[in-house]
């Protein structure tokens, strides 16, 4: 195979999948096809609107997989059924699926036949994920740079990312997608040696990243593997297109059309069946679970080779989160057709729903060392129902606090008197008490932990993931605790478990103000308590290291 295009590879499914949107329709001229200015812009915002509350019935098929699954723990069958309650209450249109409704993604292959009026085809798509996140109180997350290092929320959510290519035909095929931050910063990628390429060393790489992996991306996971890639950019968009379900067409090894004669290769892409079952006992092993302990880190896996140049090895990891935000959109002559997403989640839900079993009311309204003493007494890895007040402040009311420490000036008090819940929720809709709402990833507040537990404050913090060894030493140092929430669940937990939110302090930052929150028996785990012990790390320990797996 002389060349190979993706646009040739991206699987659309079948027509039978979408349905027909009441939008201006493309008109035939000639030998092409005339999309009216505007059409773009339209349909962006329409798949904006529905990915944010809507999921493909294919990914609440794997949470459900996981409820009839022997082998999955009951911490796992409590996340998924909470994920597909999540889905079925965002699919009422008022909670976003997730806190963060992401970076605007989309990836494009227009036909040659086709030609577009009006402004350029990025500006539509992006203009109309900017009136989708507009119009339905999505949250605004992309930063802006000022200068080298200094940044500030763009307030639209823009830019998005838009990736458009030719390709043959006569259609546009566009996927929508929205990617948090989370699951973004799972991505790994490195240029290896070729020597890599042993079974056995492979392998203990690909364990090494999949452990590395942990709960901070929102679990369970669609996980995928890039071998190969003609440049590190080739690499990173398979593994963009992969982790979305847009290259499962790509031909398998082994099989017709996967390669030349025997013993030969033609450069064409391959699927490996095996390394995909490989990664997802790997990820069984680890023993995170579906982020509360397990054996459900992945529901499904990607494992895809490309060609590369002799002296260079690409090696790329990431995942989809729970939060598996995409719709394929198909513009034709006959019309325009976005994806069917899964309205009735609920239909996945068995009659008896999986509960945490022995979970303790805990009060967090208690004085801060009596609350982190009474953690203290349950031991990592006990489930607990919160009820009372947080502060909730994240990365940008975090390097505030530490501007504060470094001028030599005081702590705001609601820092001493609260735990600190790590969170950026969504706007709320009119007569709610809070947009959706979930946890962040604790690790990024790791480096402000010391120096506030120092001076008293963040005794007790509540986010999602793993810790760092140092914040783990700082938490047991200093008496405190450290407790995870199910991430990927932020419409159920906004409507169940939050009783009232209002900004009491740095407006200026939006979604990331200070905000006082009153939570009423929002689920969560015990992750580190108040000797040091980490759950996470715990299981680690418990498990065979890559080297001892071969």
């Amino acid at each position: 195979m002389s060349h190979f295009s993706f646009s040739d590879l991206v699987d659309f499914g079948e027509r039978g999948d979408y349905d027909r949107l009441d939008l201006a329709s493309p008109r035939v001229q000639g030998d092409s096809i005339v999309l009216p200015s505007g059409l773009l812009a339209s349909l962006a915002e329409r798949a904006y609107s529905e990915i944010a509350f809507r999921m493909p019935s294919s990914e609440i098929e794997l949470f459900a997989s996981i409820l009839d699954d022997a082998a999955a723990s009951e911490a796992d069958r409590f996340v998924a059924a909470t994920l597909i309650r999540n889905a079925a209450v965002a699919a009422e249109g008022l909670y976003p699926i997730c806190q963060d409704t992401g970076t605007a993604v989309a990836y494009g292959w227009r036909g040659e036949k086709i030609r577009v009026e009006g402004e350029s085809d990025e500006a539509a798509i992006a203009e109309g994920a900017r009136r989708a996140y507009e119009a339905k109180r999505l949250r605004k997350s992309q930063l802006g740079a000022r200068d080298f290092l200094g940044e500030s929320n763009t307030k639209d959510n823009l830019p998005a990312l838009v990736d458009l290519r030719v390709a043959g035909g006569s259609e546009y095929r566009i996927c929508f997608a929205a990617k948090g931050g989370g699951s973004a910063n799972r991505t790994s990628f490195t240029m290896e040696s070729p020597s890599l390429l042993r079974e056995a060393d492979l392998e203990a790489e690909v364990e090494k990243r999949i452990r590395a992996l942990g709960a901070s991306g929102c679990p369970p996971y669609r996980l995928g593997l890039i071998l190969g890639g003609s440049g590190p950019d080739q690499t990173l968009y398979a593994l963009a297109l992969a982790t979305l379900g847009l290259l499962d067409r790509v031909g398998l090894a082994g099989s017709a059309g996967s390669g030349g004669a025997a013993g030969e290769a033609n450069g064409a892409p391959i699927r490996d069946l095996s390394w995909e079952r490989r990664m997802l006992r790997i990820a069984e092993r680890t023993g995170v679970g579906a982020q509360f302990g397990g054996s459900r880190l992945a529901a499904d896996a990607r494992a895809l080779r490309l060609p590369r140049h002799a002296a260079s090895l690409p090696l790329a990891m990431g995942v989809s989160c729970a939060a598996h935000r995409r719709a394929r959109a198909v513009v034709a002559a006959d019309g325009v057709f976005l994806e069917r997403l899964e309205a009735d989640p609920a239909r996945f839900l068995p009659r008896g729903l999986p509960t945490l079993g022995g979970a303790r009311r805990i009060d967090l309204d208690k004085d801060q060392a009596e609350l982190a003493s009474e953690l203290g007494s349950l031991g990592a890895g006990a489930f607990v129902l919160l009820s009372g007040t947080v502060v909730v402040a994240r990365d940008a009311a975090h390097a505030r606090f530490r501007d504060l420490i470094a001028a030599g000036k005081e702590l705001p008090g609601y820092l001493l008197r609260h735990p600190v819940f790590y969170a950026g929720p969504t706007e709320a809709a009119p007569g709610r008490a809070s947009g959706s709402f979930g946890p962040t990833t604790a690790g990024r507040m790791d480096a402000f932990l010391e120096p506030l537990m120092e001076r008293g404050a963040s005794l007790v913090t509540i986010a999602k993931g793993a810790r760092s060894a140092s914040a783990a030493a700082s938490i047991a140092r200093r008496g405190g605790a450290y407790l995870g929430c199910i991430g990927g669940a932020a419409a159920i937990a906004a409507r169940d478990h939050v009783a009232s939110s209002e900004i009491i302090d740095y407006p200026d930052l939006g979604m990331e103000a200070v905000r006082k929150v009153v939570l009423r028996d929002l689920p969560a785990i015990l992750l580190i308590d108040s000797r040091g012990r980490d759950f996470y790390r715990g299981l680690a320990e418990d498990r065979p290291r890559p080297d001892a797996a071969r």
